[in-house]
């Protein structure tokens, strides 16, 4: 593989983008930061100095005109992935795109298809699928070491403090379900190794019409069913537990580490293992995988269509809710 760096340009000055992702990128030495934009270039402009960014915009159209970027990172509100995601490939710029990829699934279609006409690489940013304690549960999973996986259980929650915040937005991809249940959705798909065939949803839903809990039930085939909680205004929770036929397996902090060191905890025959885990910057791993595939010719280690597969739950699950019944898929 080659070894230079791969240059990003960052579309927005996101809360995900200042506090997490370009504090771990400086720490790399396969990605640079190379830009970032924002509608208000005095925020650009501070973003970049703060952070030592080479070059600045007050839009996002200047930067994706720059020819110097190869790769451009979405941490936009999720109703403008579909926009500046397509926007982003029609200019060459590989994607990096923040969960979920788009708010439904003929925008995703879209996106795929644009991706590999113009030969472009597209990823969704799940970035705890690229924590070692996660990739360690996902291997011993699918080598049997809890026998038949039967249930799955998660949670992820946090209490958000910004009324202001796009996730209160209906019109913006707001609300709990597209902002942390799709992680859910995803471990659940992961550790399945199979797609649902029936989920039932059920939401609290705010005067602003988002959902501000969801919580749902996913059937999978071979009797495997997955409960899921997610709320943006309860006690932190980021975790989830799979149990098979001859052991089980928990995570707590799955889904967010922060840098620190971790855990997991297995169980066979009631007797219990600790298996501890150094901090890692599941952000940097992330971005360092992309890198290797658009520099270096490696392949993505979760093809796009996952993504896909993933909003066709998110969609059926908002549909169940809005009924008030269960759908087969």
């Amino acid at each position: 593989m080659e070894s230079r760096t791969l240059k990003v340009g960052v579309l927005g000055t996101a809360d995900i983008a200042v506090r997490a992702v370009i504090p771990a990128l400086k720490k790399s030495k396969k990605v640079e930061v190379f830009a970032v934009a924002s509608r208000e270039k005095t925020k650009a402009k501070e973003c970049a100095q703060k952070f030592g960014v080479p070059l600045f915009f007050g839009s996002y159209e200047e930067l994706l005109d720059c020819a110097e970027i190869e790769a451009v990172y979405v941490p936009l509100p999720n109703s403008l992935h579909f926009e500046w995601t397509k926007k982003a490939i029609l200019k060459g710029k590989h994607v990096m795109c923040e969960k979920p990829l788009a708010l439904t699934s003929e925008e995703v279609i879209q996106m795929i298809r644009l991706s590999r006409e113009k030969k472009c690489f597209l990823m969704e940013a799940f970035m705890y699928r690229f924590h070692p304690r996660n990739e360690k549960v996902f291997r011993q999973v699918r080598e049997g070491v809890i026998g038949e996986v039967r249930s799955i259980d998660s949670s992820f929650s946090y209490v958000l403090d910004n009324p202001q915040s796009y996730l209160m937005s209906r019109e913006l991809g707001g609300g709990a379900l597209y902002d942390v249940g799709c992680y859910c959705v995803n471990v659940a798909r992961m550790l399945s190794n199979a797609e649902p065939v029936e989920v039932y949803g059920t939401m609290n839903v705010t005067k602003t019409h988002v959902d501000m809990s969801f919580a749902g039930i996913v059937r999978f085939p071979r009797g495997i069913i997955s409960q899921f909680h997610v709320s943006m205004d309860e006690e932190p929770r980021f975790s989830y537990r799979v149990v098979g036929t001859k052991g089980l397996v928990e995570v707590p902090w799955a889904f967010v580490s922060f840098g620190k060191p971790s855990h997991i905890i297995i169980q066979r025959s009631e007797k219990q293992e600790r298996v501890e885990f150094k901090g890692v910057d599941e952000y940097r791993l992330e971005f360092e995988h992309f890198a290797d595939a658009v520099v270096g010719g490696a392949s993505l280690r979760y093809d796009i269509e996952d993504s896909l597969k993933n909003t066709y739950v998110l969609e059926a699950l908002i549909r169940s809710a809005q009924k008030g019944e269960s759908l087969k898929l």
